[in-house]
């Protein structure tokens, strides 16, 4: 038997996360074989654990993340979910995105698409970038990567893995700080 599809969201569980509206897509998109895995805990943990039992979703699965134990979590992903609440991702790029970027595996986005985030998804090509809160648009883009064949995938996450790198890992921003400094000098 082949393993099922794995969505997952990795994080804190709180009011601005929107894991429910997660839960909701994905119940509503239906996908054979698949899952929802909900990684992380917070404050909406219990409420989202009795929207997933009220529906009936046995494929909608919560668990711990053991401390410094992230990238063997996210290894259980096909596909990392980074919703973001309308205006939420017009201030800053969540610290999620290169998390899940450094991940290796292709992200769908429910954020502003006029964000830095989505902007950022866009520039790597690591994935599907929808308008936030669209329940719709999440469900034909949760339905539409699991018809992507496994070199897709593959290719969409190191895109993000590769982006991550240039962009956000430390020791190409020490370098740029360093130039920088030098220059004000």
């Amino acid at each position: 038997k082949s393993k099922p599809f794995n969505f997952m969201y990795l994080g804190n569980n709180g009011p601005v996360a929107g894991v429910e509206f997660l839960i909701k897509s994905f119940y509503r998109a239906a996908i054979p074989d698949s899952r929802l895995i909900i990684a992380g805990s917070g404050s909406k943990t219990n409420d989202c654990k009795k929207m997933a039992s009220n529906l009936e979703a046995k494929n909608i699965i919560f668990i711990p993340v053991p401390e410094g134990k992230v990238p063997e979590t996210q290894d259980m992903a096909d596909v990392m979910l980074l919703p973001v609440k309308k205006n939420g991702a017009m201030s800053s790029i969540p610290s999620k995105l290169p998390a899940y970027m450094f991940s290796a595996k292709p992200i769908i986005g429910s954020l502003d698409l006029e964000s830095d985030t989505a902007n950022a998804m866009r520039d790597a090509n690591c994935g599907i970038v929808v308008e936030p809160e669209n329940e719709d648009l999440l469900v034909k883009a949760m339905k539409d990567i699991t018809s992507w064949d496994k070199k897709e995938l593959i290719e969409k996450g190191l895109n993000g893995f590769n982006y991550a790198m240039e962009k956000f890992s430390r020791e190409n921003n020490l370098k740029k700080i360093i130039e920088i400094i030098s220059k004000v000098k």
